[in-house]
This record gives C-alpha cells, structure tokens and sequence, in this order.
C-alpha cells in the first residue's frame, strides 16, 4: 500500500517510515505542497493533521496521511500544545529553553506528547488515530538525538530523556508509535475502503 506523506519534515519521515515499512506499507515523499498553501487553522491536533491530509490528497489525487503533534504541559496548558512548533518562533532550542525557564523552581512538570493522525482519501473521507506519550519535564536539556522536545522530556518509568534514549526506543515507545498502531490495527478498514468505496 502507498501512502503520500504529507509533510516536509524529514524527521518524521524517518520514523514514520521505520513504523510503517514493516507492514508493507510505502510513504512516498516526493510529492510537495508549498507550506503556504496549507493553513493550520484547526484547534486540535485532530483537525490540523486532517487538514494537512486532505490538501494532499485532493492535490494529488492519492491517499495521504498526515501528522500534527506536539507537547502539552500541565503547569501552562493547553501551551505549548498545537503550537508547539512555533511556541517561541525561534526553533527548537529556544522553545526548549523557554519551557525550562518557565518551569524553573515548579515542582509540577509532568507532560505529556500528542500525536494525531490522518488518513485522507481525494474524495473527503478521513480516518484518524490518536496517540499519546507520558511523561515529565526534565530540569535541564540532555543529549542531542531526537529533535523538538526531545531533550527535555522524560518518558514516565525513565530517568533519561528522548535525547539520550534516542531513535531505537522512540521507535517504539513515542507518541506517534502509539498513534500509527492504533493505525495499524484498523488499516484493513481503510484498505477496503480504498478498494471498494473510492475506487469505484
């Protein structure tokens, strides 16, 4: 089954690709939507991934999936949440460091990574699957694998952060694994849809 990944971040690809390659599933990267074209102006996660989704899939007339995550911080929520990308507009070292700023003295810092995705076919119909990862706000950044949040974020039952773990355990323990699994358990339902709903 080929799928158009909708997106241009290449760090998702990597390991979505590393989830989804094993079940015969094919993300297909190079199509492309000038960032522009797409406006994320859904108030969850849900509704932006569906957006993102959909964009492709009517462009290209091909089955699309999409992500949006990001992480939600008890002591401020809902920030960073859908706005996690962009939450200080200077990357993702200075988001981190604002987080740690923020939370500098508090003794709550448990949070938590959210990833929603979409699958979206040319005509409308969208499916989508939520996951989720527990965890806590380290009190400093640590290690350099990972991107985002990564080196600021403690899994629940873990001492290091995603930054020190790194791609192998978050392959299989991160928010977007749990989000694609839930994928994968209902990915018959969207096949037949494929085969005997769209394609008619």
């Amino acid at each position: 089954m080929e799928i158009i990944f909708a997106s241009n971040n290449h760090h998702k690809f990597i390991e979505m690709e590393n989830i989804l390659k094993p079940h015969q599933i094919t993300l297909l990267k190079d199509f492309q939507i000038d960032e522009k074209e797409i406006i994320e102006s859904g108030l969850t996660f849900e509704a932006n991934a569906q957006i993102k989704a959909l964009a492709f899939a009517k462009k290209f007339n091909q089955i699309a999936i999409a992500d949006d995550s990001g992480i939600i911080i008890e002591m401020i929520s809902p920030l960073p949440g859908i706005y996690s990308k962009r939450y200080s507009g200077l990357g993702d070292n200075v988001n981190n460091t604002k987080v740690l700023d923020i939370l500098k003295s508090k003794e709550n810092r448990q949070a938590r990574f959210v990833c929603a995705i979409a699958i979206a076919f040319p005509d409308g119909k969208i499916f989508t699957y939520v996951g989720n990862m527990l965890g806590k706000i380290a009190l400093n950044l640590k290690g350099d694998m990972g991107f985002g949040y990564d080196p600021i974020f403690i899994p629940e039952g873990k001492q290091e952060t995603l930054g020190e773990l790194g791609s192998t355990y978050k392959d299989e323990h991160s928010h977007r694994r749990h989000a694609l699994n839930n994928f994968l358990e209902a990915k018959d339902e969207i096949i037949d849809y494929w085969r005997y709903t769209w394609k008619k």
